[in-house]
């Protein structure tokens, strides 16, 4: 039926989109690595880039959720403890780099050593998975309440 088709379609119209993001924010990545190779300085320009691409992902894969939230009555609503305990600290994480990269030693230390600096022995590959989640979290705390009880 023309409804199934409509689905198939709607699928592949998102991961299209995904995998045209993530071959971008690659891109991005070999364009800060370029640029680091060449400045020895991280250009934060290119990891906000980046970031606000893995952010998109995960905004983007909690749309469907937004879009029935949108066609619903009732008042907006905000998932505070989502919001709180799962959006707080994925943006901290998300902004890991930006403060570890920083210059602002007393940042760092406040906000990078005392927890993550175990993690960085080990890289960063973490920070994406926190960006991707964050931006679901933001996305997928907006409802609606009914009016009705």
């Amino acid at each position: 039926s023309s409804m199934k088709i409509k689905t198939w379609l709607k699928y592949l119209f998102y991961i299209l989109l995904i995998t045209i993001l993530i071959f971008l924010k690659e891109y991005v990545n070999g364009l800060l690595k370029a640029d680091f190779n060449q400045t020895f300085r991280i250009n934060f320009y290119f990891l906000a880039i980046a970031m606000l691409i893995n952010v998109g992902i995960g905004l983007f894969l909690g749309l469907e959720h937004l879009i029935s939230e949108i066609k619903k009555a009732g008042t907006w609503k905000i998932n505070v403890p989502k919001i709180v305990l799962m959006g707080l600290p994925s943006l901290y994480f998300s902004l890991i780099n930006f403060i570890g990269y920083s210059n602002n030693e007393f940042l760092r230390k406040i906000l990078v050593d005392p927890i993550v600096g175990l993690l960085l022995k080990y890289g960063t590959a973490f920070t994406p998975v926190f960006q991707l989640i964050l931006g679901y979290v933001v996305i997928t705390s907006f409802y609606k309440q009914s009016e009705k009880f």
